[in-house]
């Protein structure tokens, strides 16, 4: 199991199939499977490199870093896959459109894990000054490449198109949402590794954290209210804010492995309902 989440396989499967849905919602047919797999591809990359650049700081440990010195060879395999699958569907099935928009997700990327190398050479507490700009930067590259891109392979004018831009905007929100979760269990771990244990209730910063959730999933359910989109997809966003609303709620999944499985898990939800319901 831990292969397969440390790896990021796990994360790469729910990138594959939110990009294989997107283009679906929209009636992007055929669905551009250089556009599925660089998903995969790229998410294995830049989670995996984020290891590797986390060990060679060695600023510090956690569960995941003590399991890829143990497996380093298997990081560097999978790094590299990632990388090498990203470059040749890249090369092969990418027009220059999605050319521009995949340099700027790596723009983005890059200047954020220069951001966090910074900090990470610097005395300042990192949970305390990462935390908006880290949801705000990742949940950006995920709606580029699970959202943005699959949408502009077919018609890429009507990007523009209101449902389209309310579907990105709750893609968006969506991913920003999980991200202060894993916010929060980087908080109370960093907590307990400095010998200062505070109740997550009592964490100020776990409150902010809460109140930017709180604001992002508002914003979710205010698009759901405009967007002219399938039923089921909107029943199926309401049963995930549902779902993080009672992980904000009863704050105790503090371990990674549990977290990465059960709220990286929230975001399979709709690809696994919608795609079958579109075949049936």
């Amino acid at each position: 199991m831990k292969h397969i989440l440390y790896l990021h396989i796990w994360l790469s499967l729910i990138a594959v199939l939110l990009t294989f849905e997107s283009a679906l919602i929209f009636s992007a047919m055929p669905v551009n499977l250089n556009i599925v797999s660089f998903s995969g591809f790229a998410t294995l990359f830049a989670y995996n490199a984020h290891t590797l650049l986390a060990l060679y700081l060695n600023k510090k440990t956690t569960e995941l870093t003590i399991w890829a010195k143990k497996n380093l060879y298997w990081v560097m395999i999978f790094t590299f896959i990632g990388l090498t699958g990203s470059i040749v569907v890249g090369i092969i099935g990418f027009a220059q459109r999605e050319w521009v928009v995949l340099i700027f997700a790596c723009i983005l990327w890059v200047a954020y894990e220069n951001y966090i190398a910074t900090l990470n050479s610097s005395k300042l507490n990192v949970a305390k000054h990462n935390s908006l700009i880290k949801s705000i930067v990742l949940a950006f590259v995920w709606t580029i490449i699970t959202s943005i891109l699959p949408l502009i392979v077919d018609k890429p004018i009507e990007l523009m198109n209101t449902n389209r831009l309310l579907f990105i905007g709750i893609r968006f929100c969506l991913f920003a949402s999980i991200t202060q979760l894993f916010e929060y269990r980087d908080m109370f771990e960093n907590k307990k590794r400095g010998g200062d244990v505070v109740l997550p209730e009592k964490n100020i910063g776990f409150s902010s954290l809460t109140l930017l959730c709180t604001i992002f999933l508002s914003a979710i359910v205010i698009q759901l209210i405009f967007i002219e989109t399938s039923t089921l997809f909107i029943s199926v966003t309401l049963v995930q804010i549902l779902a993080l609303m009672f992980f904000i709620r009863i704050k105790n999944i503090i371990n990674i492995t549990p977290s990465m499985i059960i709220w990286d898990g929230v975001l399979i939800l709709s690809p696994l309902i919608s795609i079958p319901a579109y075949y049936l």
